[in-house]
Order: structure tokens, then sequence, then C-alpha cells
């Protein structure tokens, strides 16, 4: 497992994606700016509420973006002759970091939800409140790659009709 979580990992391009990418900025300032939704027990209702259904609507994408396309687009977009990951690697990273990233929020939304009335005994106010703005953060970040992710598709989609027009384009000049 931890060997499939590095590949993603660098394919995804690290640290360096990660803090170049206006989603994770934008998911910053819109959980700085939501903070009456994190900062009082409950939050994770919220998370709770709306992540299972899109991570279902998620990995259902993701089944529909590996079914794309005909054998020879698949190879066209698929496979790498350098050591730089593929097309078809890329959009399914994109993906695969959605869905990665709303397991994680789910998971951070469960663990308050079921500790939050044992844990206030012993932490901090302070660390409460960072911790459930750290849990909020990946809620909002998921959110956000969702939009990444559905570019992804729209990309793909966008190569598949390139692929589609050239093919039908020699199709016609074969004709004529």
């Amino acid at each position: 497992m931890i060997e499939i979580i590095r590949k993603y990992w660098s394919i995804y391009g690290g640290f360096s994606a990660l803090f170049k990418s206006g989603y994770f900025w934008w998911a910053i300032c819109i959980t700085g700016i939501l903070f009456p939704a994190w900062l009082h027990a409950g939050w994770w209702n919220d998370v709770l509420s709306l992540l299972p259904n899109l991570l279902g609507f998620s990995l259902g994408g993701f089944a529909i973006l590996l079914a794309v396309g005909d054998d020879g687009f698949k190879k066209l977009i698929a496979g790498s002759e350098n050591s730089e990951s593929s097309p078809y690697m890329d959009a399914c990273t994109a993906f695969v970091h959605f869905i990665f990233l709303q397991i994680i929020a789910i998971l951070l939304s469960l663990i308050a939800k079921n500790y939050y009335s044992v844990i206030p005994a012993c932490i901090p106010k302070e660390i409460l409140i960072l911790l459930s703005a750290i849990g909020y953060f990946f809620f909002i970040y998921s959110i956000f790659c969702a939009m990444a992710a559905v570019f992804a598709v729209f990309r793909v989609a966008d190569w598949f009709d390139a692929y589609i027009s050239k093919i039908n384009k020699k199709d016609d000049n074969d004709e004529g």
C-alpha cells in the first residue's frame, strides 16, 4: 500500500504541487471564512452528511474515466516514453487525490464526533480549535478538488473529441 501511495504522490507532484495549487489556497481561505462552522462542536455533521454521497459520486466518475475511449485512444494517452507521467495517469491522479482527501475528511470527522466529549478534558481549547480547523479544511479542500477532478474528466473528453475528429477527418479524406 505504501508503494502505491508513493506513486500517487509522485505523479501528483508532491508538496511542491500541493503548495502551488490554487485549490489548496482557496480551501484555506474558505476554511477561514467559514470559521463559525468549525469553531464549535458539531461541525463534523456537515462533513458526514455530505461527503459519503460525494465519495460515491467520485468513485462512479473515476470508473467512467477509466472506461472512456477505445483502445486506440487509450494507447494514445496512456504510457510514457520518458520518466514523466502520462496524460492518462495525470487524470487518474486528480481523481485519486480527490477521493483520498474525501476519505481523510470523513475519518477526521468520525474521530472528532466520537472523541469530542472525551478530549476537551485533556487538551487545551486552542488545540481543539486548531484540530477542528484542520478537519474542516480537509472537507473544504476535498470539495475544491471535486472541481479539479471534473476538469480532469473534461480534459480527457476534450482529448477524445479531438481524437475522434482526427479519425473522422482521416476517414473523410480516404473516401474522397
